[in-house]
């Protein structure tokens, strides 16, 4: 049913942007129940050949182009690609560091930290997931909207108030999401997402800023770059 329907993508016969048929039009026609309906659907919309709506239902998706993650650089201004049209949501609170991002900022427990939640949408679709951490003691509020989907706006702010990051390094894992990732980047639980820990450090060794980020493969990459190489890791 996969290949079936792959096919009728790849040649055409599905058009880019056309509905598919109801759900349960499809498992007729295929004479299929649901859930393996379904399971089909998913590893399309996992390939990046269709896209499901809630409350629309499932379309072949228009070639688009995805979001990058830069690694490690340390760019100065917002980035030239998307910046007119992403669209960022920013949240802000202040938590206590425990277990993962007491780990994640190498802090002690309950220390107070600026918790900012960094939603991305670009053409419709979320694009990236991001937390972003400052400990409290050396934050400080944003004078301008938010740029970057990941935090580099804040890294930025740090440098022109005198800290400076000398040192970025990102830990990279595919997995699956989890229910709230999958919910806010309405995706299915079964697409695999790039899941990056970032962690940004002064001279002296300390953590000024950490991120978790969680990137749907299916419309983002992350791109590093060593000596002028640069590597693919993920994302169509």
């Amino acid at each position: 049913m996969a290949d079936d329907l792959r096919r009728r993508i790849g040649s055409g016969a599905l058009a880019a942007g056309s509905k598919l048929p109801p759900e349960s039009e499809l498992a007729t026609t295929y004479e299929v129940g649901l859930p393996t309906l379904r399971r089909a659907l998913e590893e399309l919309q996992s390939e990046g050949l269709i896209e499901k709506f809630h409350g629309s239902g499932n379309f072949v998706r228009r070639p688009v182009q995805p979001i990058t993650y830069a690694g490690g650089r340390h760019p100065q201004g917002p980035p030239t690609a998307h910046s007119s049209a992403l669209r960022i949501k920013v949240k802000v609170a202040e938590v206590k560091a425990a277990g993962e991002l007491q780990s994640l900022l190498r802090v002690r427990a309950n220390t107070p930290v600026v918790e900012r939640l960094y939603l991305s949408e670009l053409a419709g679709r979320v694009c990236s997931l991001a937390r972003v951490y400052v400990p409290r003691a050396l934050d400080a509020p944003l004078p301008e909207a938010p740029w970057s989907p990941w935090g580099d706006d804040i890294r930025a702010h740090l440098l022109a108030r005198g800290i400076s990051c000398t040192a970025t390094a990102d830990r990279v894992t595919a997995r699956f999401p989890s229910a709230r990732e999958a919910d806010a980047l309405r995706i299915v639980a079964r697409i695999p997402v790039l899941a990056i820990e970032r962690t940004s450090v002064d001279s002296a060794g300390r953590v000024v800023m950490g991120v978790l980020l969680v990137l749907p493969s299916d419309r983002a990459e992350a791109v590093f770059s060593t000596g002028g190489a640069e590597l693919t890791e993920a994302g169509k």
